[in-house]
């Protein structure tokens, strides 16, 4: 988690964009976990992300270690978290998915691509013919 962030950190954003990590339970952690997870808002700061999301009752813990600024939203699944996160999407955000495959992020990664489809540079007509 703390190379992701690192990563997205690096990242150059355009002007207007932002640098926002969506990010699932990191599942198998032990009694730990909650305090493994809150921890993560350090590294998050450190990497000058913009916007955090979470979802999953781990990340709990995150989201109230985050400042308020950077507090995207949270909610208790990665279902339930992906109509607040395509809500607040603008163009130019660079954007980060991370979490345990029980945290089931996947679903929200389609969503993004499917309302971010990016515009075809060649009419499908004339690509056709």
């Amino acid at each position: 988690m703390r190379s992701a962030l690192a990563l997205l950190g690096h990242t150059m954003a355009p002007p207007t964009g932002r640098r926002i990590a969506v990010l699932g339970d990191m599942l198998e952690l032990g009694d730990e976990g909650p305090a493994l997870h809150a921890k993560v808002a350090e590294t998050a700061a450190a990497a000058r992300i913009d916007l955090v999301f979470c979802a999953g009752p781990l990340m709990k813990s995150l989201f109230d270690a985050l400042p308020k600024a950077r507090r995207g939203g949270w909610a208790e699944t990665a279902a339930e978290l992906q109509p607040k996160l395509l809500d607040r999407l603008k163009a130019g955000d660079v954007v980060m998915v991370k979490g345990s495959n029980g945290s089931r992020m996947g679903p929200v990664v389609a969503a993004m691509k499917e309302r971010f489809r990016p515009l075809s540079t060649v009419d499908e007509t004339q690509a056709a013919g």
